[in-house]
């Protein structure tokens, strides 16, 4: 037995993940840091990570937006860091076509990290945006449940699968048909 072989008997292998962080600024950043702190607290000794940082404006030049879209499609949890006060940018919406349907990793995670006192409107528009993205690639979705809601959690695991399947089924409808046709007169 090589001294190779004595090192993987000793210490298990550690699954490994890759997270991907896209962000708008420096408020933001720390949202992500947070999280990925999180994650190295609880999960340091069972997972090892592999952390790609993008602030989100660097994805309008096109060789920054190919690195991150390559890192992208194989990450296994993608944060993303929003203050929610405006909808996607183009260069955004653009980076995410670029890659969804290239996907190379298998299950994953994409986490909305947008912030509560964002507008309402914003909040939704970027909710559904993400949604729909998430579908596109195949990712599993963890938005946002705003505090000033009146809706109440569910009960149980059960319970919110039942919410949620009741809910995609919409979801899709509309996201599906989503095209709007505009009709003009002339008088």
């Amino acid at each position: 037995m090589d001294v190779t072989d004595e090192l993987t008997e000793v210490s298990p292998r550690k699954e490994a993940c890759t997270v991907l962080v896209l962000y708008e600024d420096l408020a933001t950043r720390q949202r992500g840091l947070a999280a990925c702190d999180y994650l190295m607290r609880n999960f340091w000794a069972e997972v090892e990570f592999e952390f790609h940082w993008w602030r989100t404006d660097f994805l309008a030049d096109a060789s920054l937006a190919a690195v991150a879209a390559e890192k992208a499609s194989e990450a296994n949890l993608i944060f993303l860091c929003s203050a929610g006060t405006k909808q996607p940018s183009a260069s955004l919406i653009a980076w995410f076509d670029s890659w969804i349907e290239n996907r190379l990793a298998g299950e994953g995670l994409l986490v909305n990290l947008v912030t509560c006192e964002a507008p309402a409107h914003h909040r939704q528009v970027g909710e559904l945006f993400l949604r729909e993205i998430s579908r596109r690639a195949d990712l599993d979705y963890l938005g946002t449940f705003p505090q000033t809601s009146t809706a109440t959690s569910p009960a149980s695991v059960m319970d919110a699968e039942f919410r949620a399947s009741q809910m995609s089924v919409v979801l899709e409808g509309l996201l599906r048909d989503h095209r709007v046709v505009v009709t003009v007169e002339e008088g």
